[in-house]
């Protein structure tokens, strides 16, 4: 460089004081931050993040804090996390900024006083930048300091594109399809041919502003644009563009939006209570960026969810880290019975927090926290972060908001219900026991898993021939209605029975297996009457536990006031503090 006064940039070669006459600008480079070994790159790539120091609308917009660091650092920070980009450069007509840009490992261009007048464009800007550098970059990306929630993954999937697609510029850009009107000729005119629904219109983009990649060929004094143009489509909060005090507003709240993946399980040997506890989460977790991943073998799942209308991503086992890697999680939680551990190790490993739900697997002692509420609470270990018993029982929204049954002197309804798959055919055993009984009509209601259901169809049918009265459901999606109707159900030992002590309805408690035998809140003191493990009970037995409570209002009301001193409500709550690292 000709005029140039020492020394000179080991990194660049741009003078670091700028030229000899002391009012043309330098670079401040040292010391240089690259986020990758160059010399390991074909394609060498360089950001420049333009920040001027005047901001009319919202003054000193640059350097104002916005979640816990100056809004310029959100841009520096996600360059030099990205991993693709060999030089990431701050061009700025502020001293302040550069020396912000400096701090957060960015290097600093202090460009010339003329670039940063009010009516440049961003053209010359980027340009300047590039001739200054002159490091002989293939691709150059102009990232805004105005566009904080823009990702790393998202600079690093750009990047990526240009070495597989035939394309010379990627603008980041929202969906933007909507009915929308303009000005023409002084009157307003439908910008669309046909009035229908958004989805039946033609897809319309929104350049957001906060990446700009292009090949460094393209970049002229007055464009940067080449001729074949791709977008990367971002989702709304990706593409906040700040540019109001409102849109700071929006920015901030969405800074402190989590990115939350749900791992979960639910198939015919299962059932669905994994499913159903997940759904109930990620409807409290509105507030943040939430993705339900599930193995495609977990067939039920992904039926129910999808049903539901919830978005489940289907991902072999083998590529589930890689698919949290993709999507950015900050927090997994696995709603399955038995981790892998080198998945949580690996999880752990790459900055993610991880929670497990009624895990039993060897990954759990990797995990942050452990819940699970059909474990003694006496066996909770605060210090190792696992917890245990009814104060988390996640207490889905339809219990928390049902009414409970009002109280009846006679029992008017009874109840079977055995989960999703009854493996231990307790719903034939009680319905033995009731024949010739129980002369208050049953509902009785059968998971999707249990097989074969026609079997259970005679058996009711067989029941109703001779004089009872019952109801056979399937699959019963409000589940708190169908137990409000009745006055005594019973049930095996799973999350059923966190569900019928909220409503206050006593229940006669059979264990399905030994798992279901250590689930110590059915007990006698919580207002269930727990008879032990289902394949060892006698249909006599059950008989006369029916027999029992059904002629003692006194017996009943007493197992209902036991189940009132819970608050089951509350579990949920503590559960979501800890996924959101609130405790």
């Amino acid at each position: 460089m000709r005029g140039v006064k020492g020394p000179f940039c080991d990194s660049c070669g741009t003078a670091e004081s700028g030229e000899a006459d002391g009012k043309t600008p330098g670079c401040r480079t040292r010391p240089h931050t690259p986020t990758v070994s160059t010399t390991l790159r074909a394609v060498r790539t360089l950001v420049v993040i333009p920040a001027r120091g005047g901001s009319k609308g919202i003054p000193r917009k640059n350097l104002r804090p916005i979640g816990g660091k100056p809004l310029l650092a959100w841009a520096v920070e996600a360059a030099l996390a990205s991993g693709v980009v060999d030089r990431v450069v701050v061009s700025t007509d502020s001293e302040e900024i550069a020396r912000t840009a400096e701090r957060f490992g960015a290097e600093s261009l202090l460009r010339d006083p003329k670039l940063a007048e009010d009516a440049v464009t961003l053209d010359p800007v980027i340009h300047e930048a590039v001739t200054r550098l002159d490091g002989d970059f293939d691709l150059v990306l102009t990232v805004q300091p105005t566009s904080p929630l823009l990702r790393a993954a998202t600079i690093a999937r750009i990047v990526a594109r240009f070495e597989s697609e035939p394309i010379d510029t990627i603008l980041t850009a929202i969906d933007d399809t909507h009915l929308c009107w303009e000005e023409r000729d002084g009157a307003l005119q439908p910008a669309y041919a046909a009035r229908v629904n958004r989805q039946q219109l033609p897809q319309r983009f929104r350049e957001t502003g906060g990446c700009l990649a292009t090949r460094a060929a393209c970049v002229k004094p007055n464009a940067r644009i080449g001729e074949r143009v791709a977008l990367e489509v971002l989702d709304h909060l990706e593409g906040i563009d700040i540019d109001s005090n409102d849109d700071w507003l929006m920015a901030e709240a969405a800074l402190g939006r989590q990115r939350i993946a749900f791992v979960v399980i639910g198939n015919r040997r299962q059932g669905l209570g994994h499913v159903t506890r997940v759904m109930s989460l990620v409807e409290s977790l509105s507030a943040h960026h939430v993705r339900i991943f599930a193995d495609p073998a977990q067939d039920l799942a992904i039926a129910r969810l999808e049903g539901a209308f919830f978005p489940v991503d289907v991902v072999e086992r083998s590529g589930l880290q890689d698919a949290l890697q993709r999507f950015g999680a900050d927090v997994v939680v696995h709603d399955e019975l038995d981790t892998n551990e080198a998945d949580l190790v690996a999880e752990r490993e790459a900055g993610m927090r991880v929670i497990t739900l009624e895990d039993q697997g060897a990954g759990l002692e990797h995990a942050d926290a452990v819940f699970n509420a059909l474990f003694p609470a006496e066996e909770s270990d605060e210090a190792r972060g696992h917890f245990y018993g009814p104060s988390v029982y996640c207490l889905r929204e339809e219990f928390r908001s049902s009414p409970k049954r009002p109280w009846n002197d006679t029992v008017q309804r009874v109840l079977l219900t055995f989960g999703g798959t009854d493996p231990a055919r307790l719903t034939y055993k009680v319905l033995d026991a009731l024949d010739g009984v129980c002369q208050a009509p049953i509902t009785v209601i059968a998971g999707l898993g249990l097989e074969p259901f026609s079997e259970l169809e005679d058996r009711v049918a067989a029941m109703n021939a001779s004089g009872h009265q019952v109801e056979l459901l399937r699959d019963v999606r409000l589940m708190s209605e169908q137990m409000t109707r009745c006055d005594v159900a019973f049930s095996s030992a799973g999350r059923t029975i966190y569900e019928l002590t909220h409503l206050g309805i006593p229940s006669i408690v059979m264990a399905q297996n030994d798992v279901e035998m250590k689930h110590t809140f059915a007990s006698i003191d919580n207002g269930l009457l727990f008879l032990g493990r289902g394949t060892e009970v006698s249909v006599d037995a059950i008989r006369a536990a029916y027999s029992a409570l059904s002629a003692s209002p006194a017996l009943r009301q007493g197992l209902r006031a036991q189940m009132a001193r819970h608050r089951l409500d509350l579990g949920r709550d503590r559960v979501i503090d800890a996924v959101l690292g609130r405790s």
